[in-house]
């Protein structure tokens, strides 16, 4: 048996991979022992674990976000820094199929917790906050802000 292929990436109907599940879920342990795994196999953490997507062009960035899981969420900005992601393009900005960043998925959510953190992180990495974030807009032309307001 193959330990990176048989177990750590073989994918689902879905296309998702083992390392979604503690994602979907918020199984931090379990994530971080995939990512040892994934360190043993001296796989690409980057593209393989990281950055992967699912069919719905879900990475595990926006999986977290979705989840509302900020420890989860430290712990992939951690890991993107150790491997060196450009963090603001490759995880707060990225956009899953629909269009939609972390910082549309936690207004969505109304987790002021989660957007309070992405906020500190895109100065961090000097995004443009009102274009990047505020106004930023999904698919169907929506922005964060909008869903805020809508949402309450």
């Amino acid at each position: 048996m193959n330990l990176k292929d048989d177990l750590l990436f073989s994918k689902s109907f879905d296309g998702q991979t083992a390392w979604y599940r503690p994602l979907i879920y918020v199984n931090r342990e379990s994530l971080e022992n995939l990512w040892c795994r994934g360190r043993e196999v001296q796989e690409d953490l980057k593209d393989d674990l990281l950055l992967s997507e699912g069919l719905d062009g879900q990475t595990a960035w926006n999986i977290a976000a979705n989840k509302g899981n900020k420890e989860i969420l430290e712990k992939l900005w951690c890991w993107g820094r150790e491997v060196q992601v450009n963090l603001k393009d490759d995880l707060l900005l990225s956009k899953g199929l629909d269009g939609q960043t972390a910082w549309y998925i936690a207004a969505n959510k109304g987790n002021k917790e989660i957007l309070e953190e992405l906020w500190c992180w895109g100065r961090e990495v000097q995004v443009n906050l009102k274009d990047d974030l505020l106004l930023s807009k999904d698919l169907k032309g929506e922005t964060a802000w909008y869903i805020a307001a809508y949402k309450g």
